[in-house]
């Protein structure tokens, strides 16, 4: 029987931090086609870093954090969310939520190995077979569940900008980036530092490559157009959700859970996302869509038993 002190918080926060990405991918993409990918990356990472700053500075959470381990959270952030983030964004803005998320969902196989090289953790029979269920669900919802295109045509979120390959490079980078940087961040996290202190340097650290980055004469990296209060209120949300909740609960996720399981399970958000493509778009997604949808909801429960 499942209770407060017996439930599988580290593998719920990992399942809500999927949720809140799943949400995030939406909301976030007329911003990378309003802003630019990069411009766009650099307002949301400004924002969740003030955020996360100000609640670390709030709850008094500085104490936790070791400055022996600072190097490692500055290298985290300038891999999994600097590097990341923004290969993460070009992706987004190339090939399309849907297609991104299955591409960034790719970190869970990788972190699982550099979990087992580096960490030496180890996965049960139980759970591996429930880790190859949720990656299998993943792989069958988007691969093979593709939307029929309206009347009007191939629908806007799915559409392909520029050449493929390009999009699929950016979205595995970002899951290399993603899986690179949990794994970094890890051994801070173990040693008791606390998840939101340890994502305001984190995000803190990009926010300010960012900006660096700005001051060089690279145009992609200007916005295309200017800040009004509709974008602004849009990329405070996207922020908050993505980079401070999102992050937030995948950060206290790696604290008490294994770095393949957890990342295995904040990979579903190509899964959560179909409803709400189903919502926008009018187009309800194929029997393989639902199929995976399955094979996720029954990995999921083997992992929890």
């Amino acid at each position: 029987m499942l209770t407060l002190t017996n439930l599988p918080l580290a593998e719920l926060a990992a399942l809500g931090a999927a949720t809140t990405w799943a949400f995030t991918g939406l909301i976030t993409q007329p911003l990378v086609h309003y802003f630019g990918a990069t411009a766009t990356n650099r307002y949301r990472i400004t924002v969740a870093s003030f955020m996360l700053l100000l609640l670390t500075s709030l709850l008094g959470l500085w104490h936790t954090l070791d400055m022996s381990g600072m190097w490692l959270l500055v290298l985290s952030g300038l891999i999994g969310i600097f590097v990341g983030d923004t290969a993460l964004m070009q992706a987004l803005k190339r090939i399309g939520p849907r297609r991104n998320a299955i591409l960034f969902s790719t970190n869970a196989p990788i972190a699982a190995g550099m979990g087992f090289i580096w960490l030496g953790e180890s996965l049960s029979v139980s759970t591996l077979i429930g880790c190859a269920l949720v990656l299998a669900g993943v792989m069958i919802a988007i691969w093979w569940g593709k939307k029929p295109t309206s009347a009007d045509g191939e629908h806007k979120m799915e559409q392909v900008s520029g050449r493929l390959w390009v999009g699929v490079g950016l979205g595995l980078l970002a899951a290399t980036g993603q899986a690179t940087g949990a794994i970094i961040v890890k051994p801070v996290l173990l040693d008791g530092a606390h998840p939101i202190a340890a994502s305001a340097i984190r995000v803190g650290f990009a926010a300010v490559c960012m900006w660096t980055m700005l001051a060089l004469p690279l145009k992609w990296g200007k916005a295309k157009n200017p800040m009004t209060w509709r974008w602004a209120i849009r990329s405070f949300i996207s922020a908050n959700l993505g980079l401070v909740v999102g992050m937030t609960l995948l950060v206290y996720a790696l604290k008490d859970g294994a770095v393949g399981l957890v990342t295995t399970l904040s990979a579903t958000s190509p899964i959560l996302i179909l409803p709400l493509l189903w919502l926008i778009t009018k187009q309800r997604p194929n029997r393989y869509a639902w199929l995976g949808s399955l094979a996720v909801v029954i990995g999921c429960g083997i992992i929890f038993m």
